[in-house]
């Protein structure tokens, strides 16, 4: 497993830890980020990038705290930079160390001059071949697996850290566990092929291991280092070894190169030829060992670091004077100082034109002057990130251009196209933007409407009220008799990017037409009532000349009934 990955919990996938990435070997599949192993180099760029720093880093505190509950005899081999982390409380590191369960502490330094003097023998080599020292993990991890033409220039002899190791084990026994403290995290990775080591911590971890313990330094006495070295304390100082390499009759020019950009530059320029014998002596991290990825960005300046080291190392001097432990130069025989090294590089599949070509087009890369190269998914060129697709290592979401151009396009469809009326109105109250639907309704276009002042159309007392109450007016239903409309408002006041968003819906068309079946009503009310009037005053008309006619058949009936009657009384 892995030692280190990222923690996808909350990723903004802002990208930040690819582009720092000097090999990308950190891949972006369904929004999950993670790290590439054959290509890692464990140099920590990544996880100094990140804003919400979601490394999971795998710490071997617990692998060290179960060998001290054990009881096993375990020592600890410390980096001379831990100086420049704890200061002034530097001579009170052994009584913390041994405290909290180590059985001895040694300084790393003590197995330095043996490699020193293996690295004297390639400087004074008389065969025009360039070389790179391998005391830093990040750059034998960045030729192993980056630049295996070069392997060859890497010189075959362990680090220090590993000669100390081998060293422990002869002293103390195979049985005992050696830990070994340092400012590197790639030395964790060098471990993991490296039996003299049984663990890592950082510094970072030990400081963080300390103060979890609730342990302060302060109360310790100052007490000695078990096993230390008279070699100059000048392993984390960039230059230093090789000013001291200026001091030999030798035949190769010794040059220092720190940081990745120089290293790497440096590396390219091996690969083609264009120097010869030279003996570089390279630190991936700026600085060396003063900025190591196992020290905590604390704010403290390299300067600073360095100075705290050569006054711890001053006051050593001082207070212990030449003690050493003598019997390392009996050890040093039986310990074999060489290392092989080997490729692990792993090629990437290259894409055919034709694929690289579709892969670019679903980027957005039509043609040559799309691919603008402009490294913000953490790849060289387009092309790079195309060939990084094709081998399943990114996405094409990741160009940043091509989805905010995708973004932007969608927005512009949306707003040119909805019927609604939509504006951007600026903190001030003056138009930033409106919308094709808008720019008709008020007869405007966008230019013209910009930058005035959103009175000259609307009523600038209603944005005013849904900034000050925080609340957002919903269909408000206003009339505008200059433009013959009627809307039905939306205002929402942003208070995250100062402006006021207005969303409006024509209903003029609906107004009038409600308008229109109203005096229809209205109309057929007015028709209905005068039908009834007509009909009422025929059903008068009629009412009368049926009374009439009735009057008139009841006088005739009754002359003719008495006319009847006196007949009869005649007869």
């Amino acid at each position: 497993m892995w030692f280190e990955n990222f923690s996808n919990k909350n990723c903004k996938q802002c990208y930040a830890c690819i582009r720092v990435c000097p090999v990308n070997a950190i891949e972006i599949k369904n929004e999950e980020t993670k790290i590439i192993e054959e290509r890692c180099i464990v140099c920590d760029e990544c996880y100094r990038a990140c804003p919400q720093k979601h490394r999971l880093g795998k710490s071997e505190v617990p692998i060290v705290k179960h060998f001290i509950k054990n009881k096993e005899t375990v020592v600890a081999s410390i980096a001379p930079s831990f100086a420049s982390v704890f200061w002034k409380y530097s001579h009170k590191i052994p009584s913390v160390l041994k405290h909290m369960g180590f059985s001895y502490v040694e300084e790393t330094l003590v197995a330095a001059q043996p490699i020193i003097n293996e690295y004297f023998k390639y400087i004074n080599k008389n065969d025009n071949k360039n070389y790179i020292t391998t005391l830093c993990p990040s750059i034998i991890n960045l030729v192993e697996k980056h630049y295996p033409e070069l392997i060859d220039n890497l010189i075959p002899v362990i680090s220090a850290v590993t000669c100390h190791g081998r060293i422990i084990k002869e002293k103390y026994g195979k049985d005992v566990k050696v830990v070994f403290i340092g400012p590197c995290l790639g030395k964790k990775y060098e471990a993991r092929f490296e039996d003299s080591i049984d663990a890592v911590i950082t510094l970072e971890e030990l400081k963080r291991w300390i103060n979890q313990e609730n342990i302060s330094v302060d109360d310790f006495e100052e007490t000695p280092i078990d096993a230390i070295s008279n070699y100059n304390r000048v392993f984390p100082f960039i230059s230093e070894n090789t000013n001291y390499f200026y001091d030999s009759n030798k035949n190769k020019e010794v040059v220092s190169v720190d940081g990745e950009e120089d290293c790497i530059k440096t590396l390219k320029a091996m690969v083609n030829n264009r120097m010869s014998n030279v003996v570089f002596d390279m630190n991936f991290c700026q600085n060396g060992c003063l900025q190591g990825s196992g020290i905590e960005d604390d704010g403290i300046s390299p300067y600073e670091r360095r100075e705290n080291i050569e006054t711890y190392s001053k006051q050593y001097r001082d207070i212990y004077g030449d003690k050493k432990d003598n019997s390392y130069d009996e050890i040093l025989k039986n310990v074999n100082l060489e290392r092989k090294f080997q490729s692990k590089h792993v090629p990437l599949k290259e894409p055919s034109e034709k694929e690289l070509k579709e892969i670019l087009k679903s980027m957005g890369k039509f043609a040559r002057m799309d691919e603008i190269n402009c490294k913000a998914c953490g790849y060289e060129t387009c092309r790079d990130k195309a060939k990084a697709i094709y081998n399943g290592y990114a996405d094409a979401s990741m160009c940043v251009p091509y989805m905010r151009q995708k973004a932007e396009n969608k927005a512009s469809v949306i707003l040119s196209t909805t019927p609604n009326l939509i504006g951007i109105i600026d903190k001030d109250l003056c138009v930033e933007e409106f919308n094709k639907a808008a720019q008709n309704f008020f007869q405007v276009s966008s230019e013209e409407a910009k930058g005035v002042p959103v009175i000259m159309y609307l009523d600038e007392d209603k944005f005013q009220q849904a900034r000050d109450s925080r609340k957002k007016i919903i269909k408000d239903k206003i009339e505008l008799p200059d433009y013959n409309g009627v809307l039905l408002q939306n205002i929402i006041w942003s208070e995250k990017d100062q402006i006021y968003i207005w969303i409006a819906n024509d209903i003029t068309e609906e107004v009038n037409k409600d308008k229109q079946i109203q005096e229809m009503k209205i109309n057929s009310v007015n028709m209905a009532q005068e039908v009834i009037n007509k009909q009422m005053m025929v059903a008068q008309e009629i009412a009368s000349l049926l009374g009439e006619t009735t009057a008139q058949t009841k006088v005739t009936l009754t002359k003719l009934k008495k006319l009847i009657e006196e007949e009869g009384i005649k007869q």
